[in-house]
Order: C-alpha cells, then structure tokens, then sequence
C-alpha cells in the first residue's frame, strides 16, 4: 500500500517536472491584463542551433500535415530572457510563464501560448527528438499554432538551456 502511494506520488512529481507550458486566452483573461508596460524587440541574431531547432520542428510539423510556423524575432528574444533566468538560477523551470504570456498578449496580440524547454542536449535533433517522445512536448509542437520563438544559451559549464515559446495569432 505503502509502495503503491509512493510510486504514484513520484509519477505525479515526474508529469510536473517534464510538463510543458501553454494556455488560451479567454475574454476574460484579456481583459484582466496587469499594467506593465512591454515594448517589441525585433532584433534576434540566430545561432546555428537555434536555426537548426526551428527547421526541426517545422519539419516535424510539416510531416504531420501541419502548417509550418513563421519565426518571430520578438518571441525569440523573450525566449532569451527566460534562458538566461534559468542559467541565473541554475533551474530548468517554467516560473514566470504567465509574464511571458502576458507580454506576448500585449506585444504581438496572441491568443494562445506555449513553451517548450529542455537542457544540457548537444545537438538540435537530439532535443527535437526528445520534445516528440514526450506528450505534453510533443502537444505543443503540433499545436494550434501559427509563430514561435527560439533561443539556445550556454552556461559556464557549456550546458545549453532551450527555450521555444509558440503562439497563435
């Protein structure tokens, strides 16, 4: 009994650990918008991971009959941020998605957003890969979306932190 609890306990912590982020906006949710004031960086220069990981995934979403997404600087520098507060903190995590949504919301108008992380993966198929095999991932790459942002960052060890945030306009 007791094993039992504890094996179910561990699956719930693991289905947290590795799930990814997303929501849809409602009416409601618009509406109620902080007042923090976001402006658009259209300026992102791509490493060659990055462009890697982008065409991964469109790729990927092409073989399933999907419709390509269209790259956004601005979600990519946004992706940065998050990259570089996880390096910060030493944590793959999804703490302050909700900024992030939010500024996405403002900035560009979405109406949904998604995110996808990982770490310390060397090559951008061996990440891709991984967000397939695994379904809260792999929702968000097939997702009902229509523009993404990517950035790939090191930290001192040369351990690379991914963030793709998706949005629907």
């Amino acid at each position: 009994m007791k094993l039992s609890f504890f094996r179910s306990l561990s699956i719930v912590t693991l289905l947290l650990v590795f799930a990814s982020c997303s929501t849809e906006s409602t009416e409601e949710s618009i509406q109620n918008t902080s007042s923090t004031e976001y402006a658009v960086n259209d300026k992102y220069a791509y490493s060659q991971i990055e462009l890697e990981v982008a065409n991964l995934i469109n790729q990927y979403r092409i073989s399933k009959d999907l419709k390509s997404l269209e790259k956004i600087n601005h979600i990519s520098n946004v992706s940065e941020e998050h990259d570089e507060y996880m390096i910060s903190i030493n944590t793959l995590t999804h703490a302050l998605f909700a900024q992030r949504e939010e500024n996405l919301k403002v900035t560009l108008g979405a109406v949904a957003v998604g995110e996808n992380l990982a770490y310390n993966y060397s090559t951008a198929k061996s990440v891709v890969d991984a967000w397939i095999n695994s379904p809260a991932h792999k929702a968000n790459m097939e997702g009902n979306y229509t523009h993404f942002g990517i950035s790939v960052r090191e930290n001192a060890e040369g351990k690379r932190y991914f963030t793709t945030i998706f949005i629907r306009k």
